[in-house]
């Protein structure tokens, strides 16, 4: 299940995060991961979808512990 992170109305986008869970890497950015109540390691894969007409996506080529681990990679 995938959830709405964030929207730019400006630029007609969202940001989107779903968790993929034991997945064999730490956090692109920081190199940490999170952690279930159980054990469970997982991390976020975010995407962008664009309110274009062609209804676009673009999926990140990596994955992320949180949307601030994102934002500082691709700043």
């Amino acid at each position: 299940m995938s959830r709405l992170v964030y929207r730019d109305p400006f630029a007609r986008e969202e940001l989107h995060a779903k968790r993929v869970h034991s997945p064999g890497t730490t956090c692109h950015e920081c190199g940490s991961h999170r952690q279930t109540p159980d054990g469970t390691l997982w991390l976020y894969r975010f995407w962008i979808e664009y309110d274009s007409l062609g209804a676009r996506e673009a999926v990140d080529e990596y994955l992320f512990c949180s949307r601030q681990c994102r934002t500082c990679y691709y700043s």
